[in-house]
């Protein structure tokens, strides 16, 4: 699960002049009504598995797949399982775009820091490559939107998917046997959300104070 961070934005788009660059260029900060709900780019804390498909990304890359009709999308949720087809595949059943294919008689899978993923299969004692999975990083990760399952789908706020090798471009590793955790912090969404309750007080006592010299004025001015 993935934290959302919402925005807000003034009532004219012309007053919102205020730019947050921790949430992305193309996202505007004010006072008025929710306008977007951007994508945290925090990564949650790795724990270990030891589920030889269980792997996390150290690092700001995602995971490309394959959905049902063909096209594109991108997942932090690195709990693979290999599916009907012998293909590498997420928790949704999409499969990587690299599309691995695994050995039906594989007794043991390796994946690398680096991608590479290599089986043992039966009556052999040498490892055997059978593919390399890629991560893709984005110009604003926060504009991913989400698709359902632990999916999200890039357009021009996000611009292109750069996929590369992990460990290069910036892309990040790949740990095996770990799952990254949720990247939402409970303690910090509590105090954010007495923080809010605390402005709301403040706002709505300037409100009533504000009420009470107008309703002053007019009576000095009858």
């Amino acid at each position: 699960f993935r934290r959302g961070v919402a925005s807000f934005s003034e009532v004219s788009a012309a007053l919102a002049t205020n730019t947050d660059p921790t949430l992305g260029s193309n996202l505007r900060r004010g006072a008025g009504v929710i306008g977007e709900v951007s994508l945290s780019n925090v990564s949650g804390e790795l724990r270990q598995s030891n589920e030889p498909l269980d792997l996390a990304i150290d690092g700001p890359g995602f995971f490309e797949v394959l959905r049902a009709d063909g096209t594109p999308a991108y997942t932090r949720a690195g709990k693979l399982h290999v599916n009907q087809d012998g293909l590498l595949a997420a928790a949704d059943g999409s499969v990587l775009s690299a599309q691995i294919q695994i050995p039906s008689d594989a007794q043991q899978i390796h994946i690398e820091a680096d991608g590479r993923v290599s089986v043992l299969v039966a009556d052999d004692d040498t490892p055997v490559e059978v593919g390399r999975i890629e991560l893709a990083t984005f110009a604003n990760p926060a504009a991913l939107k989400a698709a359902g399952g632990g999916l999200y789908v890039a357009d021009s706020d996000t611009g292109d998917a750069q996929v590369a090798a992990p460990g290069e471009q910036g892309t990040g590793t790949l740990r095996q046997g770990f799952v990254e955790a949720s990247n939402v912090q409970m303690a910090d969404e509590l105090v954010s959300m007495m923080l809010a309750q605390r402005s709301f007080e403040l706002n709505a006592r300037v409100v009533q104070a504000a009420d009470q010299m107008l309703s002053i004025t007019n009576s000095l001015y009858r």
